[in-house]
Formats: C-alpha cells, sequence, structure tokens
C-alpha cells in the first residue's frame, strides 16, 4: 500500500502527465528500464495505480522516463514531478 504524502503526490501528477499523454505504460517502463530503473513492469503498474510504494529513486527514474518521452513527442503541458519538486504543507519544497 502506497504512503500518504510526498509519494502520493509525486503519484497523482505522474498519472495526469501519463493519462494526458498519448502512451503506453509498457514504453514508460521499457524507457525507464533503459535508465537503470529496477522495479519490474508489475511493480511499476501496482505503483501507478496506488496499489505499491517505489523507492524515491524508482520514482524519480520513472517520471525521468516518462518526461523523456513526452519531449521526444513534443508535448506541452503536464509533466510528471520528481520528488524534490513536491512542496510540504508548509510550502516549503521537500526531498521526497
Amino acid at each position: 500500500m502506497a504512503v500518504a504524502g510526498n509519494e502520493d503526490e509525486q503519484r497523482r501528477r505522474f498519472r495526469i502527465a501519463y493519462e494526458a499523454a498519448d502512451l503506453e505504460l509498457e514504453q514508460v517502463w521499457m524507457e525507464y528500464f533503459s535508465i537503470g530503473g529496477m522495479s519490474g513492469m508489475v511493480e511499476v503498474q501496482a505503483y501507478v495505480y496506488g496499489a505499491m510504494s517505489l523507492p524515491q529513486l524508482e520514482r524519480d527514474l520513472l517520471a525521468h522516463a516518462l518526461n523523456q518521452h513526452l519531449d521526444a513527442m513534443g508535448v506541452n503541458g503536464h509533466r510528471a514531478f520528481y520528488s524534490h519538486e513536491i512542496r510540504n504543507d508548509n510550502g516549503d519544497h521537500s526531498a521526497g
């Protein structure tokens, strides 16, 4: 089960960017894996749909993979956020 806080917000923003793009999750996972992601497709799918947590580094690699795809497609608009871009309740940047 996912933990509350920054991970949930990072997941939410990933889903917004992912759902706005015309991509299959497998495409994003393949890019994620090629840049060093260690989680399997099933784990990534479970993370994206809120059934499991991923470590901060894996979440950031997944966000980077999606953003690379969006850039390559020339998509302007929503982007996946990295853990250090998530703000806490005080409005301060959080490291995740």
